[in-house]
């Protein structure tokens, strides 16, 4: 029965670095597209739009603030042990999986968790699917409030909206049971309709600053759409490159804007630029983030390389 735990043992520990090198893998993958972007008229975009570009960087720095705020609010719930530097650290390791499809970043967080704290793999699984579900939530709030600023009508966007984040925790409830089947843990103290409903129309928030950043980087009024269009957009099209299953979106984010952008009649010169910098802004970013936040955390002693090789 030892011999057993010890195979099992080798066998984790070579899932673990096997997945560590895949990760590797597709960040390089990553990586190598950004080549196509071009840096040095990015760089000029940036100098000309200098005060619209601080502005956006301010807002991104809040969005992030913003979603980890949110996401411990959540951690804190499964385990009040974990200190606010270490959960800094955690929480920007999802980074190092971003260019994952279908946000299995995530689930990377979620390793990460289990391998240092004492929260258990499927708890740490449980806050991160809440959390995507909430985000989620948030997203489709955004949408139809954007679409009824578009249509010149709010009531009705407004009366959905509502309808979506009370039915939000009543479903939850009634999935609880086939969630658990799954091993998918959420507490009665999370599903509160109150506390959810206030957590999704956070989580709207981040997703309205998206928005507004890239309403920004296109130059404001001076683009010639509306704000409520900008959110439709980058809305639109990421949570269509989520549900592609493209690692990061690469690629089809950008064809995507490109096609919604000319529905619009949008036709600003410098728009592939634009679509690079946003890019940059919301996602590249968070690849070196997420890779030194694993570093800092040295997840890579966690993992017994000399007990995988013998």
């Amino acid at each position: 029965m030892f011999n057993f735990i010890k195979n099992k043992d080798k066998i984790l520990n070579l899932l673990h670095i096997f997945g560590f090198i895949l990760l590797i893998i597709i960040t390089c993958f990553g990586i190598y597209q950004i080549r196509e972007e071009n840096l040095t008229d990015i760089k000029n975009l940036i100098i000309n739009r200098w005060g619209l570009f601080l502005f956006a960087c301010i807002l991104r720095l809040l969005d992030w603030i913003l979603d980890y705020y949110l996401w411990r609010c959540m951690l804190k719930k499964y385990s009040a042990n974990v200190p606010v530097i270490k959960s800094v650290w955690i929480y920007l390791s999802a980074g190092a999986g971003i260019v994952l499809p279908a946000q299995l970043g995530r689930a990377l967080r979620g390793y990460v968790i289990t391998k240092t704290t004492d929260i258990p793999l499927s708890k740490a699984m449980s806050l991160e699917f809440l959390f995507l579900l909430c985000v989620f939530e948030g997203a489709f709030v955004v949408t139809i409030i954007s679409l009824g600023f578009y249509a010149n009508t709010l009531l009705l966007p407004i009366i959905l909206s509502l309808l979506l984040l009370i039915m939000f925790p009543w479903m939850l409830r009634v999935f609880k049971p086939w969630l658990t089947k799954f091993k998918i843990w959420i507490s009665e103290d999370l599903i509160r309709p109150l506390f959810l409903m206030v957590f999704c129309v956070a989580c709207s928030i981040g997703w309205t600053i998206n928005g507004f950043i890239f309403y920004l980087l296109l130059g404001g009024k001076e683009s010639g759409i509306y704000l409520s269009q900008a959110e439709i957009t980058v809305l639109g099209n990421l949570l269509l490159a989520i549900c592609s299953g493209i690692p990061g979106g690469i690629g089809i984010v950008e064809t995507t804007m490109s096609i919604s952008l000319h529905w619009l009649q949008v036709q600003l010169p410098e728009i592939i630029l634009v679509k690079g910098l946003f890019r940059i802004l919301t996602f590249w970013i968070w690849i070196p983030v997420g890779w030194v936040a694993l570093i800092r955390l040295k997840l890579y002693k966690k993992i017994d390389l000399g007990n995988s090789i013998q």
